[in-house]
This record gives C-alpha cells, sequence and structure tokens, in this order.
C-alpha cells in the first residue's frame, strides 16, 4: 500500500510539465529583452508595458501547469483511497456478531 501511495504522489503530468517549461522560458526571455532594450534609448513606457504583459502571461502559464499537476496527482490519491475503501468494504467478517440482550433474566 505506501508503494502504491508513493506512486500515486510521484505521477506527472505532461501538459502541466510543458507548462512550466514554457513558462520558464518566457520568463528568461523576457528578462533577456528587458535587460538588452534598457541599455537602448527608445520608448520605455511600450517596452514596460511588453516585459509587464509577457512576465504576466509566463507566470500565469507557470500556475496553470502546476494546477494541472497538482490535479493529477490528487486524482491518483483519490483513486487510491476509493480502490482501497472499496477492497475494505468487501472483507468477510470473520466471526458472526451475537446479539445478547443482558436483560432477559429480568
Amino acid at each position: 500500500m505506501e508503494e502504491q501511495i508513493k506512486a500515486a504522489k510521484e505521477t506527472r503530468s505532461w501538459s502541466g510539465l510543458s507548462c512550466k517549461i514554457l513558462a520558464s522560458i518566457g520568463v528568461i526571455g523576457t528578462l533577456i529583452y528587458a535587460f538588452e532594450f534598457n541599455s537602448k534609448d527608445m520608448n520605455n513606457r511600450f517596452y514596460i508595458g511588453i516585459i509587464a504583459t509577457s512576465l504576466s502571461t509566463s507566470v500565469s502559464l507557470g500556475a496553470l501547469g502546476s494546477i494541472a499537476e497538482s490535479s493529477k496527482k490528487n486524482k491518483a490519491l483519490t483513486e487510491l483511497l476509493v480502490e482501497s475503501t472499496n477492497s475494505a468494504s468487501q472483507l468477510p467478517l470473520s466471526k458472526e456478531i451475537e446479539y445478547s440482550d443482558l436483560n432477559e433474566d429480568n
């Protein structure tokens, strides 16, 4: 059972991983872009808007990747919980429960 729990916790979402990779590339690219155009004398408001938009988009994509990965792990752990609950409810009773009324003698 511990091995199944460990395997469920280690599940990966490929779409979540790709979102995180693309977000990292976006943040690094934005930082390179920001430092490159910071040294030039250009319209700063326009480039600051581009940089802010790019960073917010990259961070949002990274958050989406984290949500996808967390959802996949949650799904695997929930399936394991349901499976273990179902198998526990199907266990045969080892001893029949006998009802004894202690007040029958009175």
